[in-house]
């Protein structure tokens, strides 16, 4: 087959959904790529969007940062960091993108920057590729599925890489669809070609602190390697670090919300894990005060592209900056969603064999002088800072100033409030996008590339979107959906439902489907079956429900209020009269999946009515044939079941009913006004 070789830029693809990588960043990050020169923002601070781009350094002006900027290839400042014994000149570590989930060429180009320039990349689970074996400064990784793994790889590059979980998808393993598995892959990985490559969302040999102390251990006598353990930025991160830490381990990698991957389910990227700039001021705090932070390299990551990105991340308490979506990006990175189909138009992810190649010089020089110019954009801040090496920056939070954000959020994060406001980024009217998979497949949609976290990135359409769910690593392991049973059954007033999916009757085939599949029924004409509003008091968010007993419906179709705090207040009003055990909270509202229902699950729901997917389906269905109509209908409770074991078994949630419900434990807000409305924690706490 004759191949095109990629070596020029296409337009950046265009969104429907505002996005973090919104096409003006892609240019940004392109021209530094073209030039080696960097480009600097973050000097003022923005009204929406990340804590990184709310907070500023408090005396860097402007005027000495440009000055700084002119010569900066003359400053003597020291930019580097010593990583285990190997002296790295720009503190990048590029992260994690494995052979087969990028298309070959890429890995190679990336190896081969990072070791010109003086940064270091993680090779991902992919297998060790003789053309990326040939460059030093690499970390090799063991993950969940123990993919290619021997020897050979295990003592190459500068350090070992415990993949704990990774930002985009936390809890859940790593899947490499088997279209992409050809014979490269599968030798590489040692499986079949064309098998999917599924890894396990835990370590089946770690399940505590203690064994992961082990398994660091037993790697580091092996290879003679520093070893490194890889974590999702998650609601508890801070505890994970310290096991870490107290682990000894060399190093910690922490991966934020909105990270890239090549695969994940939207309703993980949407709705698990916290912002790395919510993570990394916490971990700091506990480390230091554990005394575990000495010694211990901090790489950070999620959604960094920029010089100024990687300083702020530094003073809030990191040593390194982790740049994967980025970095793609300055090698022709389109953000087209279309990683895990085998069809990137930009030869960075399809499928090996498929017809286009990257050419490595091409990618590898872009990438190069990308990171060049983050390095000279980094050494030009230090030097306005007053600063003469990177050193000195490491977890100085006292140097920023955080705007637009609230009281509890700083202190949460440790930095000072300049200008009070709300974190929480909300649009009433922000389209709610439902993918066909819902309806058409029956499965949760998959996307590639992250850069979304609903209401922080982009707008959300109500205040639920805020709340971020817990998910499971080390301390407390993830289930995996796929392979162990996850309990999801409700009994109500000795009915048995098969799903706490409730179905609005809204079309006659919605009600037969939801009858075929066991799922409660909501709405008037239920053609003969039992509604679960029949006998129920019925009320709109804004009214008190003055009930000790039997099921309570809050609709917010009924009338004005919110229906998130709704729920919350009667479900702790309940529990305080001691009548919880035989009071049933059915929440009804516009919600669009299995995140939403996991929500307002913990809020206190028993029973969850996402009237919002079933009218969209509604409208697109409603001039097929019976059948057809419930067939789809049966898609979509089918999907939202397992978008709802999917994101139980990331938090090692196996049972529902008694374990889900009312277990506000699982949730933290991005914003601090929101958490007290709803009665949770703010993140990072």
């Amino acid at each position: 087959m004759q191949h095109i070789v990629v070596r020029t830029y296409i337009e950046p693809a265009k969104h429907l959904v505002p996005e973090f990588w919104e096409e003006e960043k892609i240019r940004l990050i392109r021209r530094m790529a073209e030039t080696g020169q960097p480009a600097l923002e973050g000097v003022t601070p923005a009204k929406v969007g990340r804590i990184l781009d709310r907070a500023v350094f408090k005396d860097l002006r402007p005027s000495d940062l440009k000055e700084a900027l002119t010569k900066a290839d003359k400053l003597d400042v020291d930019t580097g960091i010593d990583f285990f014994g190997t002296r790295l000149e720009i503190p990048i570590y590029v992260g994690d993108m494995s052979f087969g989930a990028l298309s070959g060429n890429p890995n190679i180009a990336i190896a081969k920057a990072v070791t010109e320039v003086g940064a270091v990349a993680g090779i991902g689970e992919g297998g060790l590729h003789p053309e990326i074996a040939k460059y030093r400064n690499i970390v090799v990784q063991w993950a969940s599925a123990r993919f290619g793994m021997d020897m050979a790889l295990l003592r190459a590059g500068l350090a070992v890489n415990i993949k704990i979980g990774q930002g985009a998808k936390p809890g859940i393993g790593g899947h490499l669809p088997g279209r992409k598995v050809v014979d490269i892959i599968a030798q590489l990985r040692k499986i079949p070609v064309g098998s999917e490559a599924l890894s396990p969302a835990p370590h089946h040999d770690i399940y505590s602190i203690e064994d992961l102390a082990q398994r660091v251990k037993a790697l580091r006598d092996l290879t003679g390697k520093p070893v490194l353990v890889k974590v999702a930025a998650v609601n508890k991160i801070h505890f994970v670090a310290v096991g870490v830490g107290r682990s000894t381990a060399e190093g910690i990698i922490i991966d934020g919300a909105g990270a890239g991957t090549g695969a994940t389910p939207i309703v993980a990227r949407d709705h698990l894990g916290i912002p790395i700039d919510y993570a990394v001021p916490v971990v700091d705090m506990w480390l230091r005060r554990d005394g575990t932070r000495g010694g211990l390299i901090m790489i950070a990551g999620g959604m960094l592209y920029s010089p100024m990105d990687v300083a702020k991340i530094v003073a809030m308490g990191a040593d390194m900056a982790n740049m994967g979506t980025a970095a793609l990006m300055a090698m022709g990175c389109i953000l087209c969603h279309a990683c895990h189909t085998g069809g990137c138009p930009t030869a960075l992810t399809n499928m090996i064999g498929s017809g286009k190649v990257l050419d490595v010089e091409w990618g590898s020089r872009l990438l190069a002088n990308y990171l060049t110019a983050v390095g000279k954009g980094l050494k030009a801040i230090l030097y306005a800072l007053g600063m003469s090496s990177l050193r000195e920056l490491v977890g100085r939070r006292d140097l920023l100033e955080v705007y637009n954000v609230d009281e509890k959020v700083a202190e949460t994060l440790g930095l000072d409030l300049a200008q009070p406001g709300d974190v929480a980024w909300l649009d009433g009217t922000a389209r709610a996008v439902v993918q066909r998979e819902y309806y058409e497949e029956g499965r949760p949609p998959i996307i590639g590339m992250g850069g979304v976290v609903p209401g922080y990135t982009s707008p959300a359409r109500r205040p639920l979107d805020l709340l971020r769910i817990e998910a499971a690593q080390v301390t407390h392991p993830s289930v995996d959906p796929y392979r162990e049973e996850l309990e999801v059954d409700v009994w109500i007033g000795g009915e048995r439902y098969y799903t706490p999916v409730v179905v609005p009757a809204i079309d006659e085939a919605a009600v037969y489907a939801a009858a075929a599949l066991g799922a409660p029924i909501y709405g008037g004409d239920c053609r003969g079956f039992r509604c679960i509003n029949e006998g129920a008091t019925v009320v709109a968010p804004q009214e008190a429900a003055e009930v000790d007993g039997g099921v309570v419906v809050i609709d917010e179709t009924k009338g004005g209020g919110l229906l998130e705090e709704a729920v919350a207040r009667l479900d702790l009003q309940l529990r305080r009269r001691g009548t919880r055990d035989r009071t049933y909270i059915v929440a009804v509202g516009r919600l669009y999946n299995g995140g939403d229902i996991y929500k307002l699950a913990a809020l206190g729901a028993d029973l969850v009515c996402p009237l919002g997917i079933f009218e969209h389906v509604h409208q697109r269905v409603r001039n097929l044939d019976l059948r057809s109509r419930m067939v789809k209908f049966e898609n979509v409770i089918t999907a939202l079941t397992k978008e709802l074991r999917l994101l139980m078994g990331a938090n090692g949630v196996t049972n529902y009913f008694h374990t889900l419900v009312g277990n506000r434990d699982l949730l933290r807000s991005l914003d601090g006004k929101i958490a007290q409305r709803l009665g949770v924690e703010v993140a990072g706490r």
